[in-house]
């Protein structure tokens, strides 16, 4: 629950007395701005929060919310209900957003400090793996192309204490009541407090993971594949599959993004609601960090499963990192990361050699990438340089693409898209949308990929694939994907 309980009085009359004078000294200040529409933003801290309650809640309501965890780092947002949509699809999705985002950047007012502000988000959402052709008709209709907002409360749990920021759009051509807005919100986000934890068992009902013609359908594409390496025209083209299941009840997502967090805390642990659907998921893969004129990047990319043992684990990944196969690939993303970095950064850095890196069911050949950016780059004109990489997408990336759409049979949407947040101090967190799913009712969607070279064997990559698979698909008991 919430410290600003409507029961306490005395702190209900505490915090709005606040807000008034913050609300006072805008008035004051707004002469000075320009005309037109501004952002409020009201920051204060609150004793708790529930989570679990409010994911419920709001998954009950089918309201918009954007949830993103750092378990390793203790670091959970949340962001509540759409207060401002910045939608575009199409070719031009990235430039036509960064103008409207531009609009509001000197058009703020808030009690955050400058440097606290570098470390909270103001736009939360995410783009697709590439623009939808299909006009509403996918399973993606709830999402543009590219779909970002600014949340009307954003609650931040972290090593300084919770906290709430609740946003607001004053308009010049009306009159204002923000105080009857913000009791109006401390009501309904200590309504959101309350309930029951959900106690479900979901259950996969049905699913093409147990079609036989479903690794039959896997190969031939791996081998139409296989076929244009050989010709020359690519060197790594990544496939991916998308298993469909029908699932016993709607499951509370709170439930399975807390066992993901449990079982992967590494991971960045995700989950955009819109509408009737829930895109949530575990990337262990940084797209980029930006904070205080660097970028940070992971390349993430050959695999191997975890041993049974030490012995074994250690045996298996000492395999991968003097795998050829692996190691190509591993080096294709680094060289992508790299060569897209030194368009906008000085001073690229990173290992030469890849390191492991060790999640509970999978190991990975990682290396982590950093360079000084050397000028003002705007948020979206990084992310269109970097986004889709060799890991997600194939060499060289644009044929891959074309490749890919003509040949996967349906539409990655936000699967290896970019999922994350940013701000006005031009910084951000952006992940690779990988290890994810997509929930409408009681249909869920679960993806999984894999790069294909010159060497390939349909049949591993398959056996790839379904260890990919798992953190997903292991939420649900009795399903018969594979274990390891």
């Amino acid at each position: 629950m919430f410290d600003m309980n409507i029961i306490d009085k005395t702190i209900l009359y505490k915090t709005t007395e606040n807000f008034e004078k913050f609300i006072d000294e805008f008035r004051t200040k707004s002469r000075l701005m320009p005309e037109g529409k501004i952002l409020i933003s009201y920051k204060e801290k609150i004793e708790s929060c529930d989570f679990g309650n409010i994911v419920n809640n709001l998954q009950e309501l089918k309201q918009t919310y954007f949830y993103w965890e750092k378990p390793d780092k203790g670091c959970t947002a949340l962001g509540i209900e759409s207060l401002f949509n910045v939608s575009y699809s199409g070719p031009h999705r990235t430039t036509g957003t960064e103008k409207e985002v531009n609009y509001w950047i000197d058009r703020r007012f808030s009690n955050i400090s400058k440097e606290e502000a570098k470390t909270i988000p103001v736009f939360i959402g995410g783009m697709k793996f590439s623009p939808d052709k299909e006009d509403g008709k996918s399973i993606w209709k709830d999402y543009s192309d590219s779909d970002w907002f600014i949340p009307k409360y954003i609650i931040i749990n972290n090593s300084s204490g919770c906290s709430l920021i609740s946003n607001f759009i004053y308009d010049d051509s009306y009159e204002n009541n923000f105080l009857d807005e913000y009791r109006d919100g401390k009501n309904y986000l200590d309504k959101l407090s309350m309930g029951e934890p959900a106690e479900i068992l979901v259950k996969i009902e049905n699913s093409n993971l147990f079609d036989p013609g479903e690794k039959e359908n896997w190969k031939e594409k791996v081998e139409l594949a296989l076929d244009k390496i050989s010709s020359g025209k690519f060197t790594k083209i990544v496939m991916s599959r998308k298993v469909t299941s029908l699932l016993s009840e709607i499951p509370s997502v709170y439930n399975l993004l807390k066992q993901l967090a449990d079982h992967y805390p590494k991971c960045y642990i995700f989950a955009f609601a819109k509408d009737e659907s829930t895109f949530f998921g575990a990337s262990p893969e940084k797209l980029a960090k930006i904070s205080g004129g660097w970028i940070e990047a992971d390349a993430l990319a050959g695999s191997i499963q975890r041993g049974d043992n030490e012995d074994e684990d250690r045996r298996l990944a000492d395999e991968l990192l003097v795998s050829k196969k692996n190691l190509a690939e591993q080096n294709a993303v680094v060289d992508f990361i790299t060569n897209s970095f030194k368009r906008f950064t000085d001073d690229v850095i990173y290992e030469k050699e890849p390191v492991i890196r060790k999640l509970s069911n999978i190991q990975h050949l990682w290396t982590q990438i950093k360079a000084k950016l050397n000028s003002e780059n705007s948020i979206f004109s990084i992310l269109k340089e970097i986004h889709p990489t060799p890991a997600i997408c194939g060499v060289p990336w644009s044929g891959a693409l074309t490749f890919i759409q003509d040949t996967e049979g349906y539409n990655r949407g936000l699967y290896a898209g970019i999922i994350g947040w940013f701000n006005f101090e031009n910084e951000g967190e952006f992940a690779v949308a990988i290890r994810s799913a997509l929930l409408v009712n009681k249909q869920l969607h679960a993806f999984a990929g894999c790069g294909i070279v010159e060497g390939s064997d349909p049949e591993s990559e398959f056996e790839e694939t379904e260890l990919k698979l798992q953190p997903i698909l292991s939420l649900f008991p009795n399903e018969k994907a594979v274990q390891s």
